[in-house]
């Protein structure tokens, strides 16, 4: 039989750098890191017999393009959905040098962002990576959580909780069959959460409407 090979969905700003780097220090295991198409052809077009975790960010279904003999499970960790999206707006805005980081530094404050402009990852993001759905805007809300619950019930072994970092990260390494060490405070974002308006707060907060009924499903499921 064949060992258990893992996918992990790193989904932005909830404690993936630090995973990240617990993985890369385990003797233990052999994992493939995934961030782009030229990583994800590389991987499709090789034998993962040995490998025993694939990461990266990447949305569920992705087993489905690389070359598994059986089908992998799935973790990923999860964040309170408005902390997430803020952590994200101002990483975005601080630290990619793309389109989207362009759009953003285009605004005058995560006020005016969320007053005038959108962008997908910031509107139930959580689901859409583990729906499998993505940026696709042909899938209505209701269909997205129903698919993302479906997937946590069927293909994921795990879920961690960023606020609940390392009784996660003790939970994982037996799952995954390791001992995980793990350091603080990689890639901590900084900002100043005063600046934020109710009104950005609420808009926030009902941008991610799913999110939330997925984040208390999985809470409830994995913790």
């Amino acid at each position: 039989m064949a060992k258990q090979q893992f996918i992990c969905l790193h989904i932005a700003k909830t404690a993936g750098g630090t995973l990240k780097r617990a993985l890369i220090n385990s003797p233990d295991l052999n994992v493939e890191f995934m961030y782009g198409a030229k990583d994800r052809e590389a991987l499709a077009a090789k034998p993962l017999d040995d490998v025993d975790l694939v990461y990266g960010h990447t949305k569920f279904g992705i087993h489905e393009q690389l070359g598994f003999e059986q089908a992998p499970r799935y973790f990923c960790f999860m964040r309170h959905p408005v902390s997430q999206t803020i952590s994200h707006y101002y990483h975005l805005r601080n630290v990619d040098k793309s389109a989207v980081g362009d759009k953003i530094r285009g605004s005058a404050d995560i006020n005016d962002f969320f007053d005038r402009l959108k962008h997908w990852e910031f509107s139930n993001f959580m689901a859409r990576v583990v729906s499998g759905v993505g940026i696709a805007n042909t899938v209505d809300d209701a269909d997205i959580l129903e698919r993302a619950k479906r997937n946590l019930d069927t293909h994921f072994d795990f879920v961690g909780f960023q606020e609940f970092f390392s009784f996660s990260g003790l939970k994982l390494g037996k799952i995954i069959g390791t001992n995980l060490t793990f350091e603080k405070d990689v890639n901590v974002g900084r900002y100043d959460l005063s600046s934020i308006s109710e009104e950005t707060l609420d808009k926030i907060t009902s941008a991610n409407d799913i999110d939330f009924e997925l984040y208390k499903y999985a809470i409830n499921k994995f913790l």
